[in-house]
């Protein structure tokens, strides 16, 4: 490249252009006006303005305007070459004369000169650029038409690779079909490998309409599917053909216009997929149902209505026709059909099948470990089924037995008319409902013994109450006689006896004393139940008031102190809770040992219940005799200590489980006794 070209390349062709023409055009204005008077007349200062001033504006013009021609911008360059050439060219020249002595006035005739020699340089620069230009864009047109051509025999290459890709693909498109239809919905391709299980053949649908070829019921299908295809519209649906099940995909296709005017299939044999989302939603269903009969037989105490809604449920689930529930009675060697859903109305609770015939599937499942199933009765060998599955033509099955198989209730089974396989989570979902059932009769076994213990408990509690009280009212007649024939052998023969006399006399009407204390006792402990009054909402405040009026002349013997914080109000009988504030009370009294009684009575709320607390400080006891200590006639102290019946206490834990509550006692030996007992607190919204 020659030092000019590498400075136009650096320098750039049209900032040179500009460059020379604002050079131009500021000497022909400036260098003139310097000049007249001087060197030049006004006229050919004029001339100079207009030859110089002019080509500069030429320049600059020429130069603005190069962007808006048809020159390429590469040979904008060019252009200011053959500028600054020819004006190298015109100076040359002038240089050359002014050697020789030829001209008058160098200067002006070198800037005229030289400028007009650069408007003629652009000139044939411009169309040399032009020239250059077109050559350039012949070339360019030139490659990028090569370019072109291979571009498309790569493209050609790739559109074969992939039709054979896709003719490949499309006749092992594995378990479906691809077809494409035109707009009269004829297959104009069909290929693939989900047809080879169904009648159909690509070959022979090729070319043909879908009327022409598919049954009504699946032209109903598919038909609409097809023509919103044609309309735009892309659609899936499913497909049931000959027992298998597909997915169709049917998207539209165009070619030059914009009407969609073909349609592209794909389908799947989606046959598998659905057997096992079936399978599964079955299994959900089944879990349900387990569920839900779990729940109704902790709910409900009916055992018709459990065996009802089971059969229902399983029939539902297992989309069979019969299900029944059959109850054995061992000493009649047969099961009576106890429930049922299918059967014959008259039946249920009527028809009985055999327990021990041999050809009974009855029977069968009786001797069995497991869950019996078949899947077909006509050709069954091991038994050909009782009537009552024959006359309602059942031709499959499920029969478990209900309870544990060496102690049956009895047999659920679930049948249907048709011939079927039954997976092994059917038979373990008929297993679960067999043992919720069992579960069922089992627990209504349980409560019927329990109510009849508690019936037979109460009944005997009833008699000893009974007992207990004619035992202690009948007493207390001859205890009375005994009692009022020694104090009158005391009153009249008293002086007769000797020192042993008295003290044995005394010891007699001491032990008939407590005798009838006892059976006072007695009395009172049996008529807890038969003699109270009904509950009513009592203010316990007011209670113990009553029950310290009674105590009033102990404690005023003993000089002890009562403290007593709010009591609260509760359902209950008011005088036998009065008894037992009294009874804790005078056993604080009674205990309290040599300082004077202290007792404190309080109440706290516990959630749904009160507790009521009688605290002493007095001698207290061994924690481990606070447990016996409720049990009547029991003491822990010898009467010489302390007086008392030993009954007090049995009657308060009596009253306290009357009213639905509990006592106990904390204590420990010289730091007094806390007697604790719970009622049940009142509703304040029913009050």
């Amino acid at each position: 490249m020659m030092p000019l070209d590498r400075f136009l390349s650096d320098f750039g062709g049209r900032r040179a252009i500009l460059s020379l023409g604002g050079l131009y055009a500021a000497t022909g204005l400036i260098w003139p006006l310097t000049q007249v008077g001087d060197r030049l007349s006004l006229s050919d200062a004029l001339i100079v303005a207009v030859l110089v001033g002019g080509s500069g504006i030429v320049l600059l013009y020429g130069g603005y305007r190069l962007p808006r021609t048809d020159i390429h911008p590469t040979f904008f360059t060019t252009i200011a070459g053959w500028c600054l050439r020819a004006i190298g060219v015109i100076v040359g020249v002038l240089l050359f004369i002014s050697l020789v002595g030829q001209q008058s006035d160098p200067v002006t005739n070198a800037l005229i000169l030289s400028a007009l020699a650069g408007v003629a340089g652009f000139a044939a620069g411009t169309h040399d650029a032009r020239a250059k230009t077109r050559a350039y864009v012949l070339e360019q047109r030139n490659q990028e038409l090569q370019a072109t051509q291979v571009k498309l025999e790569e493209t050609v290459d790739r559109l074969e690779a992939s039709e054979r890709r896709y003719q490949t693909l499309t006749e092992n498109f594995p378990n479906g079909v691809v077809a494409l239809l035109d707009d009269e919905l004829r297959h104009t391709l069909v290929a693939g490998q989900g047809l080879e299980e169904t009648e159909y053949n690509p070959d022979e649908l090729r070319g043909k309409r879908i009327h022409e070829v598919y049954p009504p019921e699946t032209v109903a299908v598919i038909e609409p599917h097809y023509r919103a295809t044609l309309e735009g519209e892309s659609t899936v649906f499913e497909l049931n053909v000959q027992e298998h099940t597909f997915e169709v995909r049917a998207h539209p296709l165009t070619t030059a216009g914009t009407d969609e005017d073909a349609v592209l299939v794909m389908t799947q044999d989606i046959t598998d997929r659905k057997t096992r989302e079936q399978e599964l939603t079955n299994r959900v269903r089944q879990q349900q149902v387990v569920a839900d009969l779990g729940q109704l037989a902790l709910e409900t105490d009916d055992l018709d209505e459990l065996m009802r809604e089971a059969t229902r449920r399983v029939t539902t689930a297992l989309e069979i026709e019969y299900c029944k529930v059959l109850e054995l009675d061992e000493q009649a060697d047969e099961l009576l059909l106890r429930e049922g859903v299918g059967w014959d109305p008259s039946l249920v609770g009527e028809a009985t099948v055999s327990a021990v015939e041999d050809d009974s599937q009855a029977a069968y499942t009786l001797k069995s470990d497991r869950p019996i199933v078949v899947e077909d009765l006509e050709t069954e060998t091991r038994f050909s089924g009782p009537d009552l599955l024959r006359t309602h033509g059942v031709r499959s099955g499920i029969s478990t037995i209900v309870g544990p198989s060496d102690d049956p209730w009895g047999i659920l089974g679930a049948h249907d008319t048709d011939s079927q396989v039954f997976s092994e989570e059917d038979v373990t979902f008929v297993q679960s409902v067999a043992n919720i059932l069992a579960e069922a009769i089992e627990r209504h076994q349980y409560q019927d013994e329990l109510e009849r213990s508690v019936a037979n408990l109460k009944e005997s509690n009833k008699r000893l109450e009974q007992f207990a009280y004619a035992a202690s009212h009948d007493l207390q007649e001859p205890l009375r006689m005994v009692s009022s024939y020694l104090q009158l052998v005391e009153r009249r023969y008293g002086e007769a006896f000797d020192e042993d006399g008295k003290e044995f006399l005394e010891f007699a009407i001491d032990g008939a004393d407590r005798m009838r204390g006892m059976i006072d006792g007695l009395l009172a402990y049996s008529r807890v139940e038969t003699s109270g009054e009904p509950f009513e909402t009592i203010d316990l405040d007011a209670v113990f008031e009553g029950a310290r009026e009674d105590l009033q002349m102990q404690i005023a013997r003993n000089d002890a102190t009562i403290t007593t914080e709010s009591l609260p109000s509760v359902q209950g009988d008011s005088d036998q809770l009065r008894q037992v504030f009294q009874n804790l009370v005078s056993n604080g009294i009674r205990y309290s040992g040599d300082e004077p009684p202290s007792i404190h009575v309080s109440a706290d709320r516990n959630d749904s219940e009160w507790v009521v607390s009688v605290r002493d400080e007095g001698i207290g006891m061994d924690p481990d005799e606070t447990e016996h200590i409720f049990d009547i006639f029991t003491r822990l102290h010898s009467r010489e200590e302390y007086d008392g019946s030993g009954v007090g206490l049995a009657v308060c834990e009596r009253i306290v489980e009357r009213h639905g509550g509990e006592i106990w006692a904390e204590s420990e030996p010289g730091d007094g006794t806390t007697f604790s007992f719970t009622l049940p607190a009142v509703d304040e919204r029913t009050g």
